[in-house]
């Protein structure tokens, strides 16, 4: 028989692993804001988890950092020790930890290092343990010592409930000293073997320091699924080296096919993303419709009746209809809650708050606001960004906001909601909003304005998202807002989206991102522009609409304005945008199609609309270059390329021109 690797499942076991620090770090803070005992409950349950599978799969530095923690808690739960801030603030270093010991585990490189040693120290202590530092480790070799005689009889059944002897045993091979001896007395002979059933037992020696209630703690899963004592183990003599893995190898033969099963099964899911049973229930139906449909039109295969053209059409419409629907069933499959980034952002608020002596609430709506997985990805680091500018630079301090009448305790929201065909998150603060006379100030000093006298309110905030603009007198560690603000949009560009600021002097700060549900597939108008074709946004578009000469008025400098329902808006020629030969040039010759993005709109001047197109993004960037005012390329029926309108870049661009 093959030997099974079990690096295959480490995947998995990172990925549950990091899913359970993130539940622990939630409920630590909820703890901290005054939450109820039931939160201990369910930070030790993932501590006890993380250790058990640390011991498993081979990371014996992991599971006893997590084991001295779960010590602790231990403690916390039975009521022993009261929780208190010093545990919580140990706790949440210990989760910051072992999130580095992962990050280090995936790269193959050592987990400890002089700063998990130290930590498992200081949770020894917490603990009331006497852990020998890692250094004396190999010498720790008493000749004679303490311990437990532990006789472990599983039940036949145990092994169905996914739970694994010797996962328990190497979790006892962290506490301590182990000799193991199996026991075959309820082995039957080979015809009557069933390999699903557990018929092994074994006798365990444990030395060390190791109390009785740590070692309940290993067996508290499968206490009801098992015969167990714990003896206590007068004096014994130097013990060998541990033999868990050579004596207990047999327990994994006994139970192999149902430990390896439930592995292989939850390996499927490794770098993918998990999806509810009923979009999959959905994606099985539709494509049982679609081989119906196939089946249909099977039969015009080998022969064509002209009186049969009406099935034909309908068969084809079915077929159009079909599709459609997969294609949306497949794309909601990729859709994620946002609620998986802003859950990093109360921790991160916490200790920024802390640091500065600043007092924030932190208010997240709309955390089940679905997008795509690869939008979700990507737009983690510029929230981040956001808000610790939010934190550092646009909350007062509580003393300062006391004297402005205001709460001395500052309020910054994230909220997350569709709108159109997008997703919008919204990051607000109530603080103090943004100097104007400084940024006006800055932006005279670096030449990018000649004058701040005409300045809208949303110029001047356009100004901060310049490379390289910041107002911030003293450099910290943490970002001055304004500090690598072009960095953020250009992330967000790069999504095929856009971040808009407004600002009140006194009254806060508003961060809008405009993103795409999702970066495959867009609904676009088709729009002829000399021998090219355009594709437009259709969530962008406003109206189209054919314009007479006297409509239009030109202005200083070579701009052109038409009036769009009781106000003028400018006119992009999109053959002069992008050096398109032989397009019309007379306005009354083509057609202008009204554009709208972060409130702002303009015309977009084109020769004619093809038809509507749903197109499949293609990145021109990764193919070719950025072109300004281009989010992306899709293929045609025929095998052309159309490029994609990015709307809100054209708009930025006409702001910028008409600021200089």
């Amino acid at each position: 028989m093959s030997n099974i690797s079990i690096a295959q499942f480490h995947k998995v076991f990172f990925e549950e692993s990091l899913e359970g620090l993130d539940a622990m770090e939630a409920a630590l803070l909820a703890l901290d804001e005054g939450g109820d005992a039931e939160l201990v409950h369910s930070i030790f349950r993932a501590a006890h988890s993380i250790k058990g599978g640390s011991a498993t799969f081979g990371f014996p530095d992991m599971a006893a950092l997590t084991h001295e923690a779960e010590s602790l808690l231990d403690q916390v739960r039975d009521g022993r020790r009261a929780i208190d801030k010093s545990i919580i603030e140990l706790m949440l270093r210990t989760v910051d930890c072992l999130r580095g010991m992962f990050d280090r585990a995936q790269n193959g490189q050592p987990l400890a290092d002089a700063d998990s040693e130290n930590l498992k120290q200081q949770l020894a202590v917490a603990a009331g343990n006497n852990v020998p530092a890692a250094a004396n480790k190999a010498a720790a070799k008493p000749a004679a010592s303490s311990g437990w005689i532990i006789q472990f009889r599983p039940h036949a059944g145990m092994l169905a409930g996914g739970n694994d002897p010797l996962r328990l045993l190497r979790e006892l091979a962290a506490l301590g000293q182990l000799v193991v001896e199996a026991q075959l007395d309820r082995v039957p002979t080979l015809d009557a073997l069933d390999p699903s059933e557990c018929h092994l037992g074994w006798r365990i020696e444990l030395t060390g320091a190791v109390s009785q209630d740590a070692i309940k703690t290993v067996f508290e899963w499968v206490e009801d699924e098992c015969d167990l004592t714990i003896e206590p183990l007068v004096a014994v003599a130097p013990p060998p080296a541990p033999a868990v893995e050579a004596v207990a190898t047999p327990a994994a033969g006994a139970g192999a096919a149902a430990g390896t099963t439930r592995a292989a099964a939850s390996s499927n899911d490794a770098g993918s993303v998990r999806v509810a049973i009923d979009k999959i229930d959905g994606l099985i139906d539709l494509v049982g419709e679609l081989v119906i449909t196939q089946a249909m039109l099977d039969q015009f295969r080998e022969e064509f009746d002209p009186s049969r053209l009406a099935m034909l059409q309908h068969g084809l419409a079915q077929l159009a209809r079909h599709t459609r629907s997969l294609q949306e069933s497949v794309m909601g499959i990729r859709m994620l809650p946002i609620g998986s980034v802003f859950n990093r952002f109360p921790r991160l608020v916490r200790d920024l708050s802390q640091k500065l002596g600043k007092q924030v609430k932190l208010d997240l709506v709309g955390e089940h606001t679905e997008l795509d997985k690869t939008v979700l990805e990507k737009i983690g680091d510029p929230l981040v960004h956001l808000v610790r500018n939010a934190i550092d630079h646009g909350l007062e301090m509580p003393e300062k906001r006391r004297a402005a009448g205001k709460n001395e305790v500052g309020t910054l929201r994230l909220e997350a909601f569709h709108r159109g065909g997008s997703i919008v998150v919204e990051i607000s603060d109530d603080g103090a909003g943004l100097n104007r006379d400084a940024i006006i100030a800055k932006a005279l000093q670096k030449g990018l304005i000649k004058s701040g006298d005409d300045l809208s309110d949303e110029a001047v905030g356009e100004l901060i998202f310049q490379p390289g603009f910041s107002t911030a007198a003293v450099t910290t560690d943490l970002s001055g807002r304004g500090v690598g603000m072009d960095v953020v949009r250009r992330n967000v560009v790069d999504l095929g989206g856009n971040v808009a600021i407004k600002s009140r002097a006194g009254q806060g700060t508003t961060f809008t991102i405009t993103l795409p549900l999702t970066l495959a597939i867009i609904d676009g108008l088709r729009a002829a522009v000399g021998g090219e074709c355009y594709i437009v946004p259709l969530v962008s578009i406003v109206e189209s609409v054919q314009l007479r000469a006297d409509a239009v008025r030109s202005v200083t400098g070579g701009g052109e304005l038409f009036r769009f329902r009781g106000e003028y808006r400018p006119i992009v020629r999109l053959h002069q945008q992008f050096g398109c030969a032989n397009a019309r040039q007379n306005i009354e010759d083509g057609l202008v199609i009204v554009v709208e993005a972060d409130g702002t709109q303009i015309g977009l001047f084109v020769d004619e609309l093809v038809g509507q197109q749903q197109a499949v993004v293609k990145s021109l960037e990764a193919n070719y270059r950025r072109v300004d005012g281009i989010s992306g390329a899709t293929i045609l029926a025929d095998g052309s390329v159309a490029l994609i309108v990015d709307v809100a870049g054209l708009i930025r661009l006409q702001s910028r021109r008409k600021a200089a």
